[in-house]
């Protein structure tokens, strides 16, 4: 019983506390700057869509509106079999635009298809509704300036442009600042990031499209560095979850499966650090529900024997007690307030991961890559006629 309350308390700590110190250590002992200069290189913008005739003309306007030679530039619009007029809005706009009208099959398979239709040197995923700042491709291209950098993780930014984020995302910026200073970061997320054509590979049905995109990079022995001023931003109004809880599980469970598929990438012999790295920040936080119930069910029946055993006890129930009162009072002011919340959001955490690995293990995989997107407001952009779209050559 003590080895499993020592075992789990280390479990904990190390996630939270021992993996940030190491990588905070590495990143100053171990700085790798990357190589600058060089030409720019042809860029493939790559921008999935299901149904998203409400936002899919401002993702366009934004993303012709870059800084960046538009010789150098083409943009694919991978159409997930939408039925809602995405694909004539899309066609309307703008010539330049390559438009792929696939049939319903899963955003993983649109991502495959784009990928292998596209032409430009470095492929540049970003999703509808999210807003690029003006120089992000021109930060992206001087990354890969570098032979050694194969992909390429943008940042995603919360709120309205120019507005301060808050204390976790700041916290996650710099966590991706000096794991890219070393080496690498773990992942990419979907609102945008970039990889080498030659080292896209095909994306597996049921796996986030933008975690195994990119960890494949590092897979081939390339860098997946960090690029803060390659940012976006949600349109204004854009996104809504409407159920949170489901939402977790629903993006834990491919998350675990993509780790199992590409298990290559925990073997520290052949990727060193990054196996590591992948171990803490990826599984040992989304599996933290294991030593939390450890815990939880030897510090009560070990208190008699230590202060660590009673100190560790009393902080399991402060914590679940304090979720409890937040979901109790979830409709009250109180029941809102930021210890309470922050408890109640741990446990839900906890639960999404616990019933995400259960399905993954069962076998009961959602159809994760035939996403439907959550409009806050269904009619964010109103259509216009094609003809005010049309573009010269």
């Amino acid at each position: 019983m003590r080895t499993a309350f020592w075992v789990s308390a280390g479990w904990i700590a190390f996630a939270y506390a021992g993996f940030p110190m190491l990588v905070f250590f590495r990143g100053l002992t171990r700085h790798r700057p990357l190589a600058q200069g060089g030409a720019l290189p042809s860029i493939t913008v790559i921008v999935p869509a299901y149904n998203e005739s409400g936002i899919i003309l401002e993702k366009l306007e934004n993303t012709l509106a870059l800084e960046y030679p538009r010789e150098l530039v083409d943009v694919i619009v991978a159409s997930d079999g939408s039925t809602d007029g995405t694909n004539e809005l899309v066609e309307a706009f703008d010539h330049n635009i390559r438009l792929l009208p696939l049939p319903r099959s899963g955003k993983n398979r649109a991502l495959t298809s784009a990928g292998e239709a596209a032409t430009g040197e470095i492929l540049v995923f970003t999703d509808a509704d999210t807003k690029l700042t003006g120089e992000t491709l021109l930060h992206v291209a001087a990354a890969f300036a570098d032979p050694e950098v194969g992909g390429v993780a943008g940042e995603r930014r919360h709120g309205s442009q120019g507005s301060r984020p808050p204390v976790s995302a700041r916290a996650k910026r710099w966590l991706r600042e000096m794991l890219s200073r070393a080496g690498s970061v773990t992942s990419a997320e979907g609102q945008i990031y970039a990889v080498r054509r030659e080292l896209f590979e095909p994306v597996p049905d049921n796996v986030p499209d933008d975690f195994w995109i990119s960890t494949r990079v590092v897979s081939r022995h390339r860098r997946l560095v960090y690029e803060p001023h390659a940012a976006s931003y949600p349109f204004a109004g854009a996104t809504v979850v409407r159920d949170p809880f489901e939402r977790k599980v629903r993006m834990t469970g491919p998350l675990f499966r993509a780790v199992w598929l590409g298990r290559d990438l925990l073997n520290p012999a052949a990727h060193g650090f990054y196996s590591v790295q992948l171990l803490a920040h990826k599984l040992l936080r989304r599996l933290v529900f294991v030593p939390v119930v450890g815990l939880a069910l030897t510090a009560p029946a070990l208190s008699r024997n230590g202060r660590a055993y009673r100190t560790v006890a009393l902080c399991e129930g402060l914590l679940h007690g304090a979720a409890l009162g937040a979901y109790l009072l979830r409709d009250r002011r109180f029941g809102r307030r930021g210890p309470l919340k922050a408890a109640l959001r741990f446990e839900e955490s906890c639960a999404a991961s616990a019933v995400a690995l259960a399905a993954q293990i069962l076998g009961r995989r959602p159809r994760d890559d035939t996403w439907e997107p959550q409009r806050a407001n269904p009619n964010l952009d109103v259509r216009r006629e094609a003809g005010r779209h049309d573009r010269p050559a």
